[in-house]
């Protein structure tokens, strides 16, 4: 083939890509998961859940993964015994820091820092996710806020109550 014939096949398939509304360099992406997770806290350490019924065959293959936003994860944990009760209420949340017994720690627990942007990732056949930071209120107590719009810090605004049941 010729440079001529080549230049003018890239031409096509880019005067395609953009009568399609599409660019080469713009490519749609998931948003790295299927649905919301929850987060409450639980003396006053974050504690996760899915809000979902109960199930009558509980999945095999559970983790839990906690994250920094853009960072390292500070805590996994796995469950693939099918023998504890998947975490789909606040009252069977999992707490930060808290191994399930019938489960494989991945990676130990590092201590969560104030105002830093985390989520948690609570994986089976889906991907449940909850975006959270650990702030003080103004009478200095822990409680859970949002991130800000940029994910790079936190807001002071609340999303969840503190000791939740």
């Amino acid at each position: 083939m010729t440079s001529n014939y080549i230049a003018q096949l890239g031409l096509t398939a880019s005067l395609l890509l953009a009568g399609l509304g599409l660019s080469s360099g713009a490519i749609a992406t998931s948003k790295g998961f299927d649905t919301s997770a929850q987060v409450v806290l639980k003396d006053n350490v974050p504690c996760f859940f899915v809000d979902r019924p109960d199930d009558t065959q509980l999945p095999v293959g559970q983790s839990l993964a906690i994250e920094t936003n853009r960072g390292p994860t500070v805590w996994n944990i796995y469950e693939n015994s099918g023998k504890e009760n998947f975490p789909n209420s606040a009252a069977r949340c999992i707490k930060y820091g808290v191994d399930w017994p019938t489960g494989k720690v991945v990676k130990e627990p590092q201590a969560l820092q104030y105002g830093v942007p985390y989520y948690a990732d609570i994986e089976t056949e889906y991907r449940f996710r909850v975006e959270f930071c650990l702030s003080h209120d103004v009478h200095g107590k822990p409680q859970l806020t949002q991130w800000a719009n940029d994910g790079n810090h936190c807001t002071d605004k609340p999303i969840s109550e503190t000791d939740s049941p």
